[in-house]
């Protein structure tokens, strides 16, 4: 009788083993860190770059680099990015990343939005980035391309032709066609009218 006992005990820690050794065994996913949304994370050099993506302007050729940093090196890091679209163009952007945490790519925030002209590049589609800060050998991603089709970007597609220098968006056609004038003006204020050239000669 304890013979059978011992056996059926034996038997049932096999099968239990045997229906659980996989999970002890394989790594588990949910472990692994992730992006919580569409973006991705990037660690370089003591910043952590969160949930990165470039969002497309209104003309759908310059985007948005949208994104959280936790600087954890105790001082400001300058974070140099390389992206490599269509064909192999490509376009970089140097943002200044403060210690702690900051986010980037709202226009309505403290820091002033980074746009990178990436023509050709579709929406759906990645470019590689290449992430490098002091000095460190660079960090190699895909950076995924969105729009304002989700509800949660639509505040982060700029207009066509965005200064983040400008207190209002101003199409960049607009700004240099006042510039013109304003030169034109100053020409002519400047230039002697022909009734005191006469008065002069006189």
């Amino acid at each position: 009788m304890k013979t059978r006992i011992a056996s059926a005990v034996a038997l049932a820690a096999a099968l239990a083993l045997g229906a659980t050794g996989c999970s002890l065994i394989a790594p588990q996913g949910t472990l692994k860190p992730y992006a919580p949304s569409d973006g991705v994370d990037v660690t370089v050099e003591g910043v952590d770059i969160r949930n990165i993506m470039l969002v497309a302007d209104e003309s759908g050729e310059n985007f948005n680099i949208v994104f959280g940093a936790v600087n954890r090196t105790g001082a400001p890091q300058n974070v140099v990015i390389n992206f490599v679209g269509e064909g192999g163009r490509s376009a970089s952007a140097e943002v200044e990343v403060p210690e702690g945490s900051t986010r980037f790519g709202n226009p309505d925030g403290p820091v002033e939005p980074v746009l990178v002209p990436l023509p050709g590049v579709a929406v759906g589609s990645t470019v590689e980035a290449y992430f490098q800060a002091g000095g460190a050998p660079e960090v190699q991603h895909l950076i995924p391309v969105l729009d304002g089709t989700l509800a949660e970007y639509q505040d982060y597609v700029l207009p066509a032709g965005f200064r983040a220098d400008d207190e209002q968006t101003t199409p960049l056609e607009d700004l240099d066609a006042a510039a013109s004038e304003s030169k034109t003006g100053d020409d002519t204020k400047d230039a002697p009218s022909e009734e005191a050239d006469s008065e002069h000669a006189e």
